[in-house]
Parts: structure tokens; C-alpha cells; sequence
């Protein structure tokens, strides 16, 4: 990631230091742990108590939702961008030298991917932060509301937006990594440094809630796992087993949708077609993650969180209100040129441009590469 690189850079000892941790007890991560499992289901009895009572945490997850499955659906408009002409000379590529061809569609993909992530990571990290706060809140003995999740949260956005926005990527990327494909597949060392990152930044997001920088953030989330590796790996894995299940279901289920309601005489935008058809059963899978299983788990490492590194009284004293800052209109700038292409691409030319570049690369790879190896 040529962005974020220096708050990256800061973060990544936390992974490093993750890795070391797993040499030193002598285990790697595996999401297939019964011990992972019941550290999880351990944690269940504070985290259900605690969203009982504050029903705004279910609020701030719905909304995840709902972000999430948007951001999806907004996605899904590069495939339609991107001609049938380009998607089937991809499907004819066979030869590993293949997989540098057709740059300039892959640099647009890229980069419409990452525009959409850092959009939405934006109000993810203020759902994650204003959950996180509620148990903030509660530990100090204070009613917690939607208000005062939300100016919790806004303290300290901009880091926030930050981490969201690179371990949303990481997430991304591992995603699509791991789906079935013709040449590199994902591998071990690939899964354990997914997973280093994922378990030494476990503490990161209750950080810098609390108001740590960067580099605290990665020192106390490395305190985390010091002080108790075994709830901080079983927390996490235990939270990525429960994700692999409901990915699983979702992946079969999108098979069986597919085939019931997919249009397979119409050829014509086939790719568009298909990623499109899967806002629903994908907008289900999210949603279940978003309601049913992520407000536990931000709760559990918030938890986990204080009861390792005691909080400052000042994380939970409630400013007073402010007119939108830099930040929030900085935002806001973002997602109208966002919404403005999905819904104005075509007018303002972007279907055009697209088709010019791939039609560049078709012929760039045909002049690369010979027949006899297409």
C-alpha cells in the first residue's frame, strides 16, 4: 500500500512482535481450535450483557451493515464499466507470464477498490469506535447513549479512519486471495502473516479510542498479548472461525442462488451480472457478521482492552458539541465524487476512458503474447 505507509510502518511492530510471540510459546494461530473456540464463547457472557443493556450498539451495527453492503453495490459498477471484450481475452489467458497483461484496467480496478475502502472506512471506523465506547462508558460508571458513543468517537477519528481504512484493506485483499483461482494460490506463510496482523493489532482499535497514537496503540496491543496470549489468540480466532463458517455458508448459498436466479442465456456484461446478483446473498452473510458476531467481538477486546491497560478518566469525558471539522467535510468531499461517478460515470465519460484503456491493454497483450500460448 503506497498510502498510509509511515502509520503502517508504526503498526507493523505490533505484527512483527506478534510473530515473535508465536515462536516464543511455540503455536501459530489455527482458526480450527477447540481452545480458540471456548476462549470465544468464554467472553460471550459480559459482551451479550453489555449490548442487552445498551441497545445502541445494535444501532451502530446495523448501520455497519448497511454501510458495508452499500459500499459492496457501489463497487460492483467497475465491472460494468470494464467491456465483455477485456473480460474474455481474460478468460482465455492461460500462460503464468499472464499475469502482468492488461495493466491499465488492473491499475482502474485497483483503484476504484481502494477509493470505495477508504470511503467506507470512514463511517466504519466511527460504528467501531462508538461500540468500543460504550464499554468505555459503562466501566466508568456512566449511561451510555448514542450521542455519547458518537463524541466519544469523533475524538480521535482521524487515526481511527487511518487503521480502518489499511486493515480493511489487508482484510480485503485476503478475501480475494482466497478464492478459487488458476494460478497463485494462497499459501501458509500467507495465512500466518494475515493472521500476525490480525492478532498484534487486536488491541489497536480500543487504543486509539482511548486516544494513543500509532506507535502506543501497537505497544499496548502487544501488552495485550504479552500479558495473555492465550485470551488474545482465542478472542481473535475464535471470532475468525465463526467469520470462515458464515463465509462458507455464504459462498455454497451464493452457488445455489446463483443457479436458481442467475440469467445464464444472457452473456452479454456476464461478470457485472454475477457480482451484481450477489448483493443479496453477500448483503445476508454481512449481515449477520455486522449484527450477530462483530458487536461481540469489538466488545470482548475492549474488555480485554481495560482489563490490562486501566483508561484515563479524560477517554470518557464528554466534550462539548462542535461544528463539523475538517475531517467530516474532508469525508464528505470524498463520497460525492464517489457518488457522483456511480451515478454519473457514464455521462461524464467514464465508460468511454475505461473502454479505451482496455481496448490498449487487449492489444498489448496480443502483441506480447503468441497465439499458440493464449
Amino acid at each position: 500500500m503506497i498510502f498510509f505507509s509511515s502509520q503502517r510502518s508504526e503498526l507493523e511492530v505490533a505484527q512483527n512482535e506478534a510473530q515473535k510471540i508465536f515462536n516464543e510459546i511455540g503455536a501459530r494461530p489455527r482458526v480450527i481450535s477447540a481452545q480458540n473456540f471456548s476462549t470465544f464463547c468464554g467472553e460471550f457472557g459480559y459482551s451479550f450483557k453489555l449490548i442487552f443493556a445498551e441497545k445502541e450498539i445494535i444501532f451502530f451495527a446495523i448501520m455497519q451493515w448497511l454501510v458495508i453492503g452499500l459500499a459492496y453495490t457501489i463497487w460492483t459498477q467497475i465491472l460494468d464499466w470494464i467491456p465483455d471484450s477485456l473480460w474474455e481475452e481474460v478468460g482465455k489467458s492461460n500462460n503464468k507470464n499472464d499475469d502482468g497483461a492488461f495493466i491499465l484496467i488492473n491499475l482502474v480496478l485497483l483503484a476504484w477498490s481502494f477509493f470505495v475502502v477508504v470511503v467506507a472506512s470512514y463511517p466504519l471506523s466511527l460504528l467501531n469506535a462508538s461500540m468500543t465506547a460504550a464499554h468505555y462508558l459503562r466501566s466508568s460508571n456512566q449511561t451510555s447513549t448514542i450521542a455519547k458513543c458518537l463524541n466519544l468517537a469523533f475524538k480521535n477519528l482521524g487515526r481511527l479512519w487511518v487503521f480502518t481504512t489499511i486493515d480493511a484493506w489487508i482484510t480485503v485483499n485476503a478475501l480475494l486471495d482466497r478464492l478459487p483461482k488458476k494460478r497463485r494460490r494462497r499459501n501458509v506463510f500467507d495465512e500466518l502473516l494475515y493472521y500476525a496482523w490480525k492478532i498484534g493489532t487486536i488491541g489497536v482499535l480500543p487504543a486509539l479510542v482511548a486516544g494513543k497514537g500509532y506507535m502506543d496503540a501497537a505497544k499496548d496491543s502487544i501488552t495485550l498479548i504479552k500479558n495473555n496470549p492465550v485470551r488474545a489468540i482465542g478472542i481473535r480466532m475464535g471470532y475468525s472461525l465463526v467469520c470462515w463458517i458464515i463465509g462458507i455458508m455464504a459462498y455454497i448459498g451464493s452457488i445455489i442462488y446463483f443457479i436458481k436466479f442467475g440469467d445464464h442465456t444472457n452473456k452479454v456484461n456476464e461478470i457485472f451480472n454475477f457480482y451484481f446478483l450477489m448483493v443479496v446473498p453477500v448483503f445476508v452473510a454481512v449481515g449477520v457478521t455486522a449484527v450477530l458476531v462483530r458487536p461481540f467481538f469489538l466488545i470482548m477486546i475492549a474488555k480485554l482492552y481495560t482489563d490490562v491497560i486501566p483508561i484515563e478518566k479524560e477517554v470518557t469525558v464528554i466534550t462539548a458539541g462542535k461544528k463539523l471539522d475538517l475531517l467530516a467535510y474532508f469525508f464528505a468531499f470524498l463520497l460525492g465524487v464517489l457518488l457522483g461517478l456511480y451515478f454519473f460515470g457514464d455521462q461524464i465519460g467514464i465508460r468511454e476512458w475505461i473502454e479505451s484503456l482496455a481496448a490498449k491493454d487487449i492489444r498489448e497483450y496480443r502483441q506480447l503474447t503468441p497465439t499458440s500460448q493464449r
